[in-house]
Formats: C-alpha cells, structure tokens, sequence
C-alpha cells in the first residue's frame, strides 16, 4: 500500500509543477504583452530599440500615433 500512496503523491507534485509552468507561461506572455503596450503609450519615456517608436507624432488632447503615411486603406 505505501507503493500507491507514494505514487500518488509524485503524481500530485508532477501535475502541481505542471501548473505552476503553464502559470508561468501565462505570466511571461503577459510581462511581454504589457512591456510593449507601455513602450506604446509612453515611448519618450521607456528605452525602445525600435526606431519606429522614436517617430511619433503628437496629437493634441489625444495622444501619440505612429508617424507612417496613410495608406487611405481603412475608408468608411
């Protein structure tokens, strides 16, 4: 009987660990998500590697856009 009590108890541990790796994917990914959203929202103020992000334009009472030529693609 000891077999199967410690079997199960590797078992709980094996699927705890394997939450806790997919947790921590889940958060990476978020990390990752949120660093560039910040970079987006506040690039004078984050270090950016993208040049692109160097190159935006300021719209009063709105906020920052990218500063690339419309292409007219998006029409109503």
């Amino acid at each position: 009987m000891s077999d199967t009590g410690e079997y199960s108890e590797v078992s709980q541990l094996r699927t705890r660990c394997t939450i806790l790796e997919s947790q921590i994917q889940v958060l990476e990914k978020q990390n990752a998500e949120l660093k560039a959203t910040i970079t987006i929202l506040h690039p004078d103020k984050v270090g950016s590697t993208d040049e692109n992000m160097k190159n935006w334009k300021e719209v009063p009472k709105v906020g920052k856009f990218p500063a690339t030529k419309d292409d007219g693609d998006f029409q109503i």
